[in-house]
């Protein structure tokens, strides 16, 4: 059991991954607003995640591909998270508080894809490994506005660190994802190869572009729930519980996605997670009361965490062995950063521009229509025959 490469290992890395985001990520406005960020200010510090994530994650991909080895590029990038996330407590400049939680959660998005790398090219069904991601960050959310209002807000910071420490010794005792080369081939591959075979790959660039546009919406819409929930009268209290629930409700899709994946084509779940949040986001429009959004939590648990857990299985299928870091490491940057940052931009300003319910209103409608144009072009994708899971 505690012998390298055991399940425990992978277990509590990927757990104490997401655990110690949460500890940083989760109350970031708030603490902004305690020390002295006016609004603005705060929403450009909390983009610097995405901005950064659109250069680390590509950039880890890319070393854990050429150098072989995505479980040393992960470690790396923790101990610097780590630093960094140390010194974001400690300074209350709007450029050095911009900066660190841009390095912070650039590093942390980078790790992502070297995680999901590591827990698919492991013995243990993938979903029994990232389930203990979704359990420890929904208790990290919780634990973190704990802290903050009983204990002090910079130890936060600190568990951040000793969380991720954890995740650096479980990583250690894994056993790296290192692809076998090939004969005649050698043993490193450059920038242009990849991206020529990445260009090159039309399966690959027709899941990006679907990808792009639901994550996009999808990481819009979880920025701006909880200002909605608020702006429809909702407590604190509320937002909370709705976003805990929320988390847990993917427990199950993350729990059984081995045996879903199995039995329903790829194309088939990504249908369906974008016609579950064509629902979603149309119902949301009405402005419905804050009660019946934390009622109706499970919502998350039938569309984002599908999307992405077939998008860590399909890149593995689409795309050859020795790109794949790379390539998890484009679409992280490409769905999680450029697009979230796009759609993120777009609906602050209408909502700032309209006001109002009116303005969350709009802003869903445009989720909606992303969400029409998702299940045209999923309906369209095909899998190469070779490879259809």
């Amino acid at each position: 059991m505690f012998k390298k490469g055991g399940y425990i290992y992978y277990a509590m890395g990927n757990g104490m991954f997401y655990f110690s985001w949460a500890m940083f990520a989760c109350i970031i406005s708030v603490y902004l607003a305690d020390v002295g960020c006016s609004a603005t200010e705060i929403s450009l510090v909390t983009s610097a995640s995405a901005l950064f994530a659109m250069a680390t994650q590509p950039i880890c991909g890319f070393l854990a591909d050429r150098f072989r080895s995505p479980k040393y590029v992960a470690i790396i990038s923790a101990i610097l998270a780590i630093i960094s996330g140390i010194l974001f407590a400690y300074t209350k400049s709007f450029v050095f508080l911009f900066l660190m939680n841009g390095l912070t959660q650039g590093f942390l998005n980078g790790i992502t894809a070297l995680s999901d790398r590591l827990a698919t090219a492991s013995p243990y069904p993938f979903g029994a490994i990232r389930v203990w991601g979704s359990i420890l960050y929904a208790i990290g959310a919780q634990i973190s506005g704990y802290v903050y209002d009983n204990i002090s807000p910079k130890a936060n910071y600190y568990i951040f660190a000793v969380g991720i420490a954890v995740m650096v010794f479980s990583f250690i005792m894994m056993n790296d994802a290192k692809p076998l080369a090939k004969e005649g081939e050698s043993e490193k591959v450059t920038t242009k190869e990849v991206l020529i075979a990445l260009w090159h790959n039309k399966p690959f660039k027709m899941f990006m572009l679907i990808y792009f546009l639901f994550q996009g919406a999808a990481s819009a819409q979880g920025i701006y729930l909880p200002l909605f929930i608020k702006q429809l009268g909702g407590t604190t209290t509320i937002v909370g519980t709705t976003l805990l629930f929320s988390t847990l409700s993917e427990l199950p899709a993350v729990l059984f996605s081995d045996k879903l994946i199995k039995k329903v084509s790829y194309k088939h779940l990504m249908i369906f997670a974008c016609v579950m949040s064509l629902i979603r986001f149309v119902w949301y429009s009405t402005c419905p009361t804050p009660n019946m959004i934390m009622i109706m939590f499970f919502f998350q648990g039938m569309t984002s965490i599908i999307f992405i857990l077939v998008a860590v299985r399909i890149i593995l299928d689409l795309v050859e062995d020795k790109y794949v870091n790379t390539a998890y490491g484009i679409s992280s940057m490409l769905a999680k950063g450029l697009a979230a940052l796009i759609f993120q931009v777009i609906c602050g300003k209408i909502i700032d521009i309209v006001g109002g319910n009116f303005g969350y209103t709009i802003t869903y409608y445009i989720f909606a229509a992303t969400m029409v144009v998702c299940i045209l072009l999923s309906w369209r994708f095909k899998m190469p025959e070779k490879k259809e899971n």
